[in-house]
């Protein structure tokens, strides 16, 4: 019996460490975007006019105790639409679904936070307009996550970037942003998103793209 019973308080104490190291979040921010610069799919042209869009983002991760599988986060950020010029008097309308899968690796986590991992960014997007064109990539990018915790108080700055360059082009998907935790589980955050499309030839696609804009939202921790 009394073996029994310290076999369940030992199963027990697993599963109460095991809860406190596993980590689950999620996040939703409204993104208030715009887009610069000219973007050329196939025969279609579109030089955009810079007209603010309203739009979400939406981020969820898990962290585990398991030292050999990488963490995992996921963004998602659904339909953004942005119109502009086809240079010959009419207007396009290019619409971006994006949805990044991250795997990293947590280097630091302590008064400063260091994550590194790769991301694969699955491009959708849509042209409508003179023609209608739809198109579908999934980019290797390299990530670096990072934040530091503002001691003695209940605010944290955090970022990440996500980058790759090759044969002169680039992507990259940057973030800077405040976290106020109101407590163990809720946040309120905000921020500032700055994306580059610079693309000459490939995927039939030639790209000189900037896509930026504020974000404010809320996150939960479990």
């Amino acid at each position: 019996m009394k073996k029994l019973v310290l076999t369940a308080l030992c199963l027990a104490s697993v599963n109460v460490s095991a809860a406190m190291i596993l980590g689950f979040g999620a996040e939703v921010d409204y993104y208030n975007p715009t887009a610069s610069g000219d973007f050329n799919y196939q025969t279609t042209t579109t030089r955009f006019n810079e007209q603010s869009e309203s739009g979400y983002q939406i981020g969820l991760y898990l962290e585990h105790p398991v030292p050999l599988f990488p963490n995992i986060r996921l963004d998602f950020t659904p339909e953004s639409s942005f119109s502009g010029s086809d240079g010959a008097g009419g207007t396009n309308k290019v619409s971006l679904d994006q949805i990044d899968i991250t795997p990293y690796y947590e280097i630091l986590d302590n008064v400063v936070d260091l994550d590194i991992g790769v991301t694969f960014k699955v491009l959708e997007g849509k042209v409508e307009g003179t023609l209608n064109q739809e198109f579908s990539e999934v980019i290797p990018m390299a990530y670096l996550g990072a934040g530091i915790n503002l001691v003695g108080t209940s605010l944290r700055i955090a970022g990440d970037v996500r980058y790759i360059e090759y044969g002169g082009d680039s992507l990259s998907d940057s973030r800077i942003k405040a976290i106020w935790s109101i407590n163990k589980m809720v946040q309120v955050q905000g921020g500032y998103r700055y994306e580059t499309l610079k693309i000459n030839d490939r995927f039939d696609i030639n790209s000189n793209v900037v896509i930026e804009g504020p974000f404010i939202g809320m996150g939960v921790t479990f």
